[in-house]
């Protein structure tokens, strides 16, 4: 008997076949280096940040003079500065329920908290497992020629490279504004996180090349912080200047713009990360008596 062969499309394949898996093949995904599965070759297989890898590069070749300074006085001065006995938490304000003597009210969003817009930390006593520390350094450039010309970030991008060796990454507009010509989804500056050696070597130059040379500097606000530990003040395109990656290459870099810098602490209050920044050598406002 003649059997009769219909031809299909997709389902012909599937139809003469007896059984088909249902797992993806990955043999064109995972790159298998055979050499590297012989018993005698099995340093290949260590990671290339092992010092035992033969692909190891050093990469920390000098030491951290502030991360020492941190750890060997800052830390225990801290710890005792801070220290209050007797202490206990306090929790800070959070959000609210709107609560439920209402049906309404039931599946409502919570509300702000008391006296702000925003929840804050809750006071913990310092032990020698919290003492405040920096965990990073937000810095970000906004150039309002941007919306007219998007060529102007490039020029801002490479500004933020060279001042902190670090990859700065695009800040795209996230509202429409017709006055200041800001369309959403376009690029209108740039910034970059700083964190452990590239955030110490950024205090350094501030501390030591920058802010020294401000004369109009009076120090940073007291009413720069967020009430959560995180301290913020700005450089405008004068003071920028002074940083040694631009001070003999000022024609590199005709149009230098100004910066917001961003301390982000553990902090639960701004008067503990005040105090921790000015042991980095942050000078800071007195606040005026009314």
């Amino acid at each position: 008997m003649q059997r009769s062969f219909v031809r299909q499309f997709s389902s012909s394949r599937v139809a003469l076949s007896t059984n088909y898996s249902t797992v993806l093949p990955v043999h064109h995904l995972v790159k298998v280096e055979k050499a590297k599965l012989k018993p005698d070759l099995q340093n290949l297989i260590l990671p290339t940040d092992d010092i035992r890898s033969v692909k190891y590069k050093p990469t920390e070749i000098a030491q951290d003079r502030v991360a020492d300074h941190y750890r060997n006085t800052l830390e225990s001065d801290l710890m005792l500065h801070f220290y209050r006995h007797n202490s206990k938490r306090l929790v800070g304000n959070k959000l609210r329920s709107w609560g439920v003597d209402s049906p309404y009210k039931l599946y409502r969003g919570l509300r702000k908290p008391a006296g702000g817009t925003r929840p804050i930390k809750d006071i913990v006593p310092v032990t020698n497992e919290n003492v405040p520390k920096l965990t990073s350094i937000v810095v970000q450039s906004y150039n309002k020629h941007t919306a007219e010309h998007p060529w102007l970030n490039i020029s801002n991008r490479l500004q933020l490279a060279v001042m902190t060796n670090v990859k700065p990454k695009i800040v795209y507009g996230k509202l429409n504004i017709l006055n200041w010509k800001v369309r959403r989804g376009r690029p209108c500056g740039a910034k970059v996180e700083l964190f452990d050696r590239d955030m110490n070597q950024f205090i350094t130059t501030l501390t030591e090349l920058v802010l020294p040379r401000i004369r109009a500097l009076r120090g940073i606000r007291p009413t720069s912080g967020d009430r959560n530990g995180n301290i913020s003040f700005g450089l405008n395109a004068e003071d920028m200047q002074f940083f040694p990656e631009f001070e003999h290459y000022q024609e590199i870099f005709p149009n230098l713009n100004g910066v917001h810098i961003t301390f982000k602490t553990t902090a639960p209050t701004d008067a503990q990360a005040k105090t921790l920044l000015s042991t980095y050598g942050f000078v800071f406002r007195n606040q005026r008596r009314r």
